[in-house]
């Protein structure tokens, strides 16, 4: 399994607008062949933080879904809204 952490700081102010932009890439997405699960967190200790996190069956799959049209969607969406790059994280797991 991989699992990924997408941390989003927003420009103060533009929180709200990239949790609801969000929606339009996590319905599509969690559709997708290979998603486990894919959601939107919000930081208890800075309110301009959000956790994309993210696990998929493997690293083919989670590199077919960065070429889907929803997720370059919501990247041209919110670059204006985001107050430093993006920080993720990739991670490959197994269950215990």
């Amino acid at each position: 399994m991989i699992i990924v952490k997408a941390t989003i700081t927003a420009k103060p102010g533009d929180r709200d607008k990239i949790i609801s932009i969000s929606q339009d890439v996590i319905g599509p997405t969690c559709s997708e062949l290979g998603c486990i699960s894919y959601e939107l967190f919000a930081s208890t200790q800075d309110k301009d933080v959000l956790v994309m996190f993210e696990q998929w069956e493997n690293r083919e799959v989670l590199e077919t879904h960065m070429q889907t049209e929803h997720f370059k969607a919501f990247g041209a969406a919110i670059k204006d809204m985001i107050a430093k790059e993006l920080e993720i994280s990739v991670y490959s797991a197994e269950k215990a």
